[in-house]
């Protein structure tokens, strides 16, 4: 805390002298609590008493399962933290690197040690710019620098706090430091570790010279935890510990206790998902839902995604989780929920809205067009032996989804922090990322479990084959699928017409009856025009031809309708592989 306290709001409240809480200020303007700091197990609950008590909306993270065990308070929901699950390491073998499972270790740092000439030595005044030169050197070679103003906080204060600090160094250079410390305990804890690995071994060095230095005699030794960045698990991985020791977060805001407990009931989603869910995909402003008798018996969330339009980048928030509980269905709950959800996203601007059905037929009623298709992967003609190759880079992931999907007029943008979090939401249920390969080229990639296909993505129209991989029942999106898929709705008419543009030698002229069921502000009679690219709209009292919000949802975004619609038509067809 005194490390990090150096760039971040960092607050403790001494309620006596048994017990302290600590929190700091995160994003989304909510306080973020560590687990109370007491003596006894009621002091434990007293403090998450006074945090739900004085701070409802707060989160509590970095609990134990020790911790869950005297945590029994009443409305307080618990949830599993896979970013915050610490790696936990028997130190001595991390010393030795002895046995089958460290072989891949023992020759890098073999190829290390044959390579170079090096040194480790502590860390002292002396070497502060070289260190600084390392950082630097890590940062623009595309490591993470949000951490650089701690270290160097740390390696000023190393002996107040009791920090051991150590340095790879080939020739003099800064390859690779380390930061620990041993607590009363006697678990060593690894606070900041980094190398450059253009020198190939030097973090397996560094891990195996600074465990038998430093922490050779201590029970433990933890690494901490992944922040959910795929690389560092597969890192945290490579080193085999012992376990992964869970970590939970605690909420104690009634809403969202009650909105978990329905999406737990009406969902087969694993524990570790819904957790997940819930911690780094829910947003309580992004929850709608509907109570009798106090409850909330049917809602429905949104996450906001982007989607490429009429050559923009345009706001599409998506709907996940619609659901009732089965005591209260057939009952018209999810037609308020609709209206209130789509009063919301009008009232903050949205134009479209989108989902991905598993009944279409029940969403018709509320507007959605089906706007993408899949097809079965199976009727491809062309076929090719391929590779397969485990991945955890998302930056290779939206690559590679951004060569795919280049030929299409829409789509849902995908970066790299989409892929991250993508990656971790299916880890927690055990499915991977793997690359398909044609003659080593990557062409595409596919998400599984075992032989369970989530998602699968290709450059081209040919069936990838490899013994270990079964396609039955596998769909890809398609512009020329036959199946549908995703649907869509048009929120505000007249907003998404205005954004539109056109070619500057397009001509029309139209008076258009717009009539939407559901969205009365959609229901317009409007004369369109273009003047130099861009649409003009005006409000009429006479029109020349009459269309629903659906059929003018499918002129934008399938080019499907009459012809006088055809100057509202896309010029290439739409995909879309969010599910979820």
């Amino acid at each position: 805390m005194f490390v990090w306290n150096f760039n971040r709001q960092i607050e403790i409240l001494w309620l006596d002298e048994d017990l302290a809480l600590v929190r700091s200020f995160e994003k989304d303007n909510r306080w973020i609590f560590f687990p109370p700091i007491c003596r006894t197990p009621d002091k434990f609950k007293q403090g998450l008493t006074h945090i739900k008590n004085n701070y409802p909306s707060a989160l509590v993270g970095g609990l134990s399962k020790d911790m869950l065990a005297i945590a029994s308070i009443e409305g307080a929901l618990y949830l599993y933290d896979d970013y915050y699950s610490e790696y936990i390491y028997d130190p001595v073998e991390l010393a030795e690197m002895i046995g089958g499972k460290f072989s891949r270790k023992r020759n890098l740092i073999a190829q290390f040690k044959k390579k170079y000439s090096y040194a480790f030595a502590p860390y002292t005044d002396e070497y502060l710019q070289a260190v600084k030169d390392f950082l630097y050197r890590y940062e623009q070679e595309g490591g993470a620098g949000e951490d650089f103003d701690a270290i160097l906080y740390a390696l000023n204060n190393r002996e107040k706090i009791d920090l051991f600090c150590d340095l790879l160094l080939v020739e003099g250079l800064v390859v690779g430091l380390s930061i620990g410390t041993i607590s009363v305990f006697n678990h060593a804890v690894i606070l900041f570790e980094k190398n450059d690995f253009n020198y190939v071994g030097s973090g397996a060095v560094l891990v195996q010279l600074t465990s038998d230095a430093r922490y050779r005699n201590c029970r433990v030794l933890t690494r901490q935890e992944d922040l959910g960045l795929p690389q560092l698990r597969k890192a945290k991985l490579a080193f085999n510990p012992i376990e992964k020791e869970r970590k939970y977060s605690c909420f104690f805001d009634n809403a969202t206790i009650q909105l978990y407990h329905l999406y737990l009931a009406s969902f087969e989603d694993s524990r570790d998902y819904v957790d997940f869910f819930f911690l780094h995909y829910y947003h309580p402003e992004r929850a709608f839902g509907v109570q009798r008798d106090g409850t909330i018996v049917s809602a429905l969330h949104i996450i906001m995604k982007q989607m490429i339009y009429n050559n923009k980048i345009i706001d599409m928030p998506f709907i996940v989780a619609a659901s009732t509980d089965q005591k209260y269905r057939r009952q018209g709950l999810m037609r308020e929920v609709m209206a209130k959800t789509f009063q919301a996203l009008i009232a903050e601007g949205q134009t479209i809205v989108s989902l991905y059905p598993v009944n279409p037929d029940f969403y018709r009623d509320y507007g959605f067009v089906q706007y993408t298709f899949t097809r079965d992967i199976n009727s491809y003609a062309k076929s090719f032996e391929c590779g397969l190759e485990q991945t955890s880079d998302a930056a290779l992931l939206a690559r590679m989804y951004d060569k795919c999907i280049s030929e299409y007029e829409g789509y849902v943008v995908r970066d790299e922090q989409y892929y991250t979090r993508y990656m971790n939401s299916l880890w927690q249920d055990g499915y991977v990322f793997e690359l398909i390969k044609k003659a080593g080229e990557v062409v595409g990639y596919l998400v599984r479990k075992d032989e369970d296909i989530s998602e699968i993505l290709l450059c081209g129209e040919e069936k990838p084959m490899h013994k270990d991989l079964d396609t039955t029942d596998t769909f890809m999106p398609h512009p020329d699928g036959d199946i549908p898929s995703n649907m869509i709705r048009v929120l505000n008419v007249e907003k998404l017409l205005l954004s539109m543009s056109f070619d500057r030698d397009t001509s029309f002229d139209l008076r258009l009856k717009i009539t939407d069921i559901f969205v009365n502000t959609n229901n317009l009679v409007l004369d369109l025009s273009v003047q130099s690219g861009r649409l003009v709209l005006s409000r009429c009292d006479n029109y020349d031809f009459e269309v629903s919000i659906e059929a003018l949802t499918e002129a934008l975004f399938l080019g499907r309708g009459d012809q006088c619609l055809a100057f509202l038509f896309p010029l290439k067809k739409m995909v879309c592989f969010d599910k979820f």
